[in-house]
């Protein structure tokens, strides 16, 4: 008797912390959002600094964004737009305003000519649909091994045949979509692409001062980490170019 309620005392503790964890967030995006109403981007970039401290929340990168923008800091702009671009890769606010935050910096790259299958294939793992991908992933096998579990107490052949057919297929669409999950996953936790942050920095032929300058990048230009040390990380542009950079100039999306 007592471990039902143990369990029904538990849940309902979950929930209510869940609840309490979501009415938090609203209050806190409330108050930036006020804050950033006002004019006061600053008290606003405290509060969905404080949001994203604690989770990912997209509404939270994209304000962030346009607050460092108001504020003509264009590589934080820059930065939450990239991350709220991953949470959301079709949203067309994002890309708008991250094309008007790209127009403000100072270096032009031209990109290599994309491939079209790597981009849906980055599309459709965007971390933003980790959630999706996961809950369609865990109903999938419900659906599956529950079909299994029912079609050891039916007796019709017809029947059976069709239960186990239907298992076979909801547990591989199971398997499919935890591909998808964990590729959004991965990408979550070892994001490659990083935003210059400093005004102007060197990028050598080598790791260190040492090495010889090969050219200079400036605030807001996107970059992709392709190798990293202690200090100072190798990174790809989107023309191919390669070169080191000081790890302290660079912050991951």
């Amino acid at each position: 008797m007592m471990k039902p309620l143990l369990s029904s005392f538990l849940f309902a503790l979950a929930v209510c912390t869940a609840a309490w964890g979501q009415t938090d967030v609203k209050a806190q995006f409330e108050a930036a959002n006020a804050a950033y109403a006002a004019g006061d981007y600053e008290a606003a970039i405290a509060g969905y600094d404080s949001i994203l401290a604690e989770r990912m929340h997209f509404d939270s990168e994209y304000n962030l964004g346009n607050a460092h923008y108001k504020l003509e800091q264009w590589g934080p702009a820059i930065l939450h737009y990239e991350r709220a671009a991953l949470l959301s890769p079709s949203n067309a606010d994002v890309k708008t305003n991250l094309t008007l935050a790209n127009a403000k910096i100072k270096d032009r790259i031209e990109s290599l000519p994309s491939n079209g299958i790597l981009d849906i294939w980055e599309r459709i793992t965007a971390p933003g649909l980790y959630p999706l991908w996961a809950r369609i992933m865990i109903v999938a096998w419900t659906l599956g091994f529950g079909a299994l579990a029912w079609r050891m107490w039916v007796v019709s052949f017809e029947n059976r045949r069709l239960l186990g057919s239907c298992a076979a297929a909801l547990i591989a669409v199971g398997l499919m979509v935890m591909v998808l999950a964990r590729s959004a996953s991965l990408r979550i936790e070892s994001s490659r692409s990083a935003i210059v942050m400093a005004l102007e920095s060197a990028v050598r032929n080598e790791p260190g001062s040492n090495g010889m300058t090969l050219f200079m990048l400036h605030e807001g230009t996107k970059v992709t980490v392709v190798e990293r040390n202690a200090n100072h990380w190798k990174i790809q542009l989107a023309n191919g170019n390669t070169g080191w950079m000081a790890a302290g100039d660079l912050t991951e999306v």
